[in-house]
C-alpha cells in the first residue's frame, strides 16, 4: 500500500569520540514522498579523505515516521579492479568504513545486501577539481524567518575554481561548533577542578541544500551567501563554523538538484512531491524494484572560519556568570550540564584538533 511517507535521506552517525565533520557525516535532509511502506533506502559518501565513511541502510515507515534502520545488511566498498572494502555495522542502520580513501582515476560502487537481495550502485570516479573556498561572515539585524527584525549571522563563500577545463559541480554542507562554558561555583580550601568546557555540534540549515553547476557558468569564480541563523547567546564563547566542499559528478549534482527543486517549488518540506527521486542504486536481479538514496563519490576539503565575542556588534550578557546573590538551584539547566544545553544536538568535552585560533 502506498502511503505518504516522512523519508528522511540524510542520517548524521552519532559520534562517540571525535564530533566534527572530519567524520564523514551525512547533512539531515527531510522530505515527503509517494513510497511504499518496508521500501529500501540507502544513502552514502566516500571521500578521498582520511575520515570514517558512512552507509546508512533502512526502510521507509508508514504515518510520517523516520526509516527504521537495518542492522543486519552487509556493506562493502567495490573497485572495478576486483578490491572489495567491507563496512563495519556501528548499529541503528549505520555502517562504517575506516582507513580506506577514495583514489583519483578509480572507479568504486557501493554493494548492499539485504534479505538474500544484492543492491549496487552503479560506477562512479572521484572528480579531479575541487574550488578554493573564502569564507566570509557578517553580523545584521533584519527579517529571517519572519517579518520581524532580529540579530542574524550570514555565513558567506567566494568559491575560485581550477583553471582546468573539466566540469565543475561542487554541492557544501556546513557544520557549527561552539564552545560552552559552565558557572562556575567559587569555593573556600580544597577545590575540584572547573567543569570543562562543552562542545556543542550542530548543521547550519541541513535542509538548505547548496549547489554550482560550472557547466554553466561563465566565471571561475562563485560568490555566495551560503547560510544564516539567528545570534544567541552561543556567540559570546568562540564560535567555529565548518564548510565542506563536495565536488561531485554531473550525475549526483542532477540527483540533489531534483531535491533543490522539489523543496522550491512545493515551498515546505512537508508537502507532498509530484514523484519520488531515485538515485543510482538498483537492485542487482531485480531492476524494476525502486530504492530511495544516492551512493556519493567525491573529492573534498572542508574550510573553517570562527567568530570571537569581539566580532559580535550586539550586546550580550555573559550567559552563565556566577553571580553570589543568585541561589544555586536558579540558574539554567544548561549553565551546569552539557546535556541539558546541547538538547538533542550531538556535544563532548574535547577541544576538537583544528580547534586553533590565529
Amino acid at each position: 500500500m502506498r502511503n505518504s511517507i516522512k523519508v528522511m535521506l540524510g542520517y548524521c552517525l552519532p559520534f562517540l569520540l571525535l564530533l566534527n565533520l572530519v567524520t564523514s557525516c551525512i547533512d539531515r535532509l527531510d522530505f515527503l514522498g509517494e513510497t511504499e511502506e518496508g521500501q529500501l533506502v540507502i544513502y552514502g559518501l566516500f571521500t578521498d579523505l582520511d575520515e570514517i565513511h558512512v552507509v546508512n541502510v533502512s526502510r521507509t515507515e508508514s504515518f510520517g515516521f523516520q526509516p527504521r534502520g537495518v542492522i543486519n545488511a552487509q556493506v562493502a566498498i567495490l573497485t572495478e579492479d576486483g578490491e572489495r572494502h567491507v563496512y563495519l555495522n556501528a548499529g541503528n542502520g549505520n555502517y562504517e568504513l575506516q582507513n580506506i580513501k577514495a583514489i583519483e582515476n578509480i572507479s568504486y560502487a557501493l554493494e548492499v545486501l539485504v534479505d538474500n537481495k544484492i543492491y549496487r550502485s552503479s560506477f562512479e570516479k572521484v572528480p579531479s577539481v575541487i574550488a578554493e573556498d573564502s569564507l566570509s561572515f557578517t553580523f545584521t539585524y533584519e527579517p529571517f524567518k519572519n517579518e520581524v527584525s532580529e540579530q542574524l549571522f550570514t555565513l558567506s563563500t567566494t568559491s575560485n575554481l581550477s583553471s582546468v577545463e573539466d566540469p565543475v559541480f561542487l554541492r557544501w554542507m556546513a557544520e557549527e561548533t561552539h564552545l560552552w562554558q559552565r558557572t562556575i561555583i567559587p569555593c573556600a580550601g580544597w577545590c575540584p577542578p572547573p567543569p570543562p568546557n562543552c562542545f556543542i555540534y550542530d548543521f547550519m540549515e541541513p535542509n538548505n541544500l547548496k549547489l554550482f553547476d560550472g557547466s554553466q557558468s561563465s566565471t571561475r569564480q562563485a560568490i555566495q551567501v551560503m547560510w544564516r541563523r539567528s545570534v544567541d547567546n552561543s556567540f559570546f564563547f568562540p564560535f567555529f563554523f565548518s564548510v565542506r566542499q563536495l565536488s561531485i559528478n554531473r550525475k549526483a549534482y542532477q540527483y540533489w538538484e531534483k531535491i533543490k527543486i522539489m523543496i522550491n517549488n512545493q515551498g515546505s518540506l512537508f508537502d507532498i512531491p509530484p514523484a519520488t527521486i531515485f538515485g543510482n542504486i538498483s537492485n542487482v536481479e531485480a531492476q524494476d524494484e525502486l530504492v530511495l538514496g544516492y551512493f556519493e563519490v567525491a573529492k573534498s576539503k572542508i574550510t573553517r572560519i570562527y567568530t570571537t565575542r569581539a566580532d559580535v556588534p550586539f550586546n550580550m550578557a555573559e550567559p552563565c556568570l556566577y553571580n553570589p546573590q543568585k541561589p544555586l538551584d536558579s540558574y539554567p539547566r544548561g549553565c551546569m550540564n552539557c546535556a541539558e544545553r546541547a538538547g538533542n544536538r550531538k556535544w563532548n568535552e574535547l577541544n576538537p584538533e583544528w580547534w586553533v585560533f590565529d
